[in-house]
């Protein structure tokens, strides 16, 4: 059973696993052709859930269902979903004997390091939704380690991009293919990203030979690039001229106007000062941990980011 199944990265389980074996349990209906069950429900509804775990045989749970939006989401709302969703799904879990289950949390969890985290990195989310990332996993190893059996892997992705995801690195594409895209200061800050094909890949190179307790891996492609080489590749993925550079400074202060507009409209603009922020944050995670253990990503980013625009501009010319 796959929850959030008919979402951005639901979809690329659906594109390497014999969709057959899929139930997808989501709140919508999958917007592309499908051959899986789907089954309409929330994992915040204890009801819902037991019912499709009493319909059909599940052997093992991928939690993909989350709130996880950077705008207009309440505190409350992301543990609903994220803390409260997994406590739902892991009694049900137990109630009808699941043993195995797959867990997509965050490197939010760690919140911001100066150095680059790995797996035991130590827990300091700086968001709430960081905050309700770490509070599901605790839920999770608790369950993990009420019964000697059970199989749990969590997986910390960074950023992940690729074909039909609409979200930070669609928006980035978009800004630079209308040429008002700048790189802010020195903008060589790393920004670890996932693409969507290598990640989907290597859940599925761990899942092959589960190990009883808990298993915990971070996932990054490499080569890990700054904002400045993630622009430059798109830029010319696109055609487009390289961006241009301001300082900080001038571009933090030009995101002030930007602020009393969001808090007037309550509209998610591209530019404010909290954006240009984490724009110029380095979000380094080393994923060497999954490397060890054998798996060996088919694509780099330079690959996945040109893969996206190849996608962006088909989508644009609809």
């Amino acid at each position: 059973m796959i929850t959030g199944g008919s979402g951005f990265i639901g979809y690329h389980f659906h594109r390497y696993l014999d969709e057959r074996q899929i139930i997808n349990f989501d709140l919508v209906e999958p917007d592309f052709d499908y051959k899986s069950i789907y089954h309409k429900g929330d994992v915040r509804e204890p009801e819902q859930v037991d019912a499709v775990m009493s319909k059909y045989d599940i052997e093992c749970i991928i939690h993909l269902a989350a709130e996880h939006k950077d705008f207009g989401i309440s505190e409350a709302e992301y543990f609903r979903t994220n803390e409260y969703g997994i406590k739902v799904l892991t009694e049900a879990a137990t109630k009808h004997g699941i043993k195995n289950f797959v867990y997509y949390s965050s490197v939010a969890v760690y919140g911001q390091n100066n150095v680059p985290s790995d797996e035991d990195t130590p827990f300091a989310p700086n968001n709430p939704y960081g905050a309700s990332k770490q509070a599901a996993e605790q839920i999770l190893k608790n369950w993990s380690e009420e019964n000697t059996n059970r199989k749990t892997l969590i997986i910390r992705p960074t950023v992940v991009y690729g074909v039909r995801n609409f979200a930070n690195v669609y928006r980035l594409i978009r800004q630079v293919d209308s040429g008002f895209y700048v790189n802010v200061g020195k903008a060589n800050n790393i920004k670890s990203i996932a693409f969507v094909d290598n990640l989907v890949q290597a859940m599925l190179y761990l899942m092959q030979d589960m190990k009883t307790g808990i298993s915990i891996y971070n996932y990054a492609d490499e080569k890990q690039m700054s904002t400045r080489e993630i622009g430059q590749v798109i830029a010319k993925a696109l055609g487009k001229k390289q961006p241009i550079t301001l300082p900080y400074r001038l571009m933090y202060a030009m995101g002030i106007p930007f602020n009393i507009l969001i808090k007037i409209t309550g509209k998610d603009l591209p530019i404010s000062t909290n954006r240009i922020k984490k724009l110029c944050t380095e979000t380094y995670h080393k994923a060497d941990k999954i490397r060890a253990a054998g798996f060996k990503p088919n694509f780099d980013n330079k690959y996945g980011l040109e893969k996206m625009v190849e996608w962006y501009l088909e989508e644009k010319n609809k």
